[in-house]
């Protein structure tokens, strides 16, 4: 990776963790790294605080605005937009969808349910039948999911160009440490200082004893006692 991808991927992960942080809707965020992992050039990590039963509207509608503050975040240092957030916009596209055809939430098209639950998986089955909605639905469903990501885009560039500052401090600390908890990132968001993490201890490796160092000798163990019968053997009669 070059300074430079390093750098856009920093402020890109950056912006994740300064929206999930400030939106009240998250799950609390775990960790952000600016550190490759496969195809991923970083990651910012939530975690829930209880096992996730059901998802509720602002919930998803604010996980929308965390995945499309990466983007937005990147542009502002780089002035241009890359192929980075292709992850973000295909997961926020999904969610968005669904929220639409399948658990109806959206007030426009109401609580019916548009297509099979794998519609949007298996295209290939879809083409070979007619669609159980009409075009017009079909045009109304695809204007519906953008502008809840065109909502939840305008929130995060708010929320971003409001504290940009704290951004910058977020992609400054990931360029020198590559990593930060979720506890150092919330303390960025809330005083705008950070507190750089302890330098780690140094501690000598454990070494052998040199080269041609005698070992101390062993004290013997006792002999064991001598049982009856078991003694030296008789002399030969001559």
């Amino acid at each position: 990776m070059t300074d430079e991808d390093k750098k856009f991927t920093a402020w890109h992960e950056a912006g994740h963790a300064l929206v999930n942080v400030v939106l009240e809707h998250t799950h609390p965020l775990h960790k952000v790294t600016i550190i490759p992992r496969g195809q991923s050039l970083g990651s910012t990590m939530s975690l829930p605080k209880t096992d996730i039963l059901s998802r509720r509207r602002k919930e998803m509608l604010d996980m929308l605005a965390v995945m499309m503050a990466g983007r937005i975040a990147e542009e502002i240092v780089s002035g241009d937009i890359s192929t980075g957030a292709a992850g973000d916009i295909q997961q926020a596209t999904n969610m968005a969808r669904s929220m639409v055809t399948q658990w109806g939430m959206s007030d426009k098209l109401g609580m019916v349910q548009y297509g099979d639950d794998d519609e949007y998986i298996f295209l290939g089955r879809e083409m070979g039948r007619g669609k159980i909605y009409s075009e017009f639905t079909a045009q109304e469903i695809d204007s519906e999911v953008k502008r809840i990501i065109d909502e939840q885009y305008k929130i995060a560039r708010d929320l971003i160009n409001s504290n940009l500052d704290k951004l910058e401090l977020i992609a400054k600390s990931l360029l020198e440490y590559e990593t930060l908890d979720g506890q150092q990132v919330e303390e960025i968001v809330r005083t705008g200082k950070f507190t750089p993490p302890a330098p780690t201890p140094h501690v000598d490796p454990p070494q052998g004893a040199p080269a041609g160092t005698p070992l101390p000798e062993v004290p013997g163990k006792p002999s064991p006692p001598k049982l009856p019968g078991l003694g030296s053997p008789a002399p030969a009669p001559v």
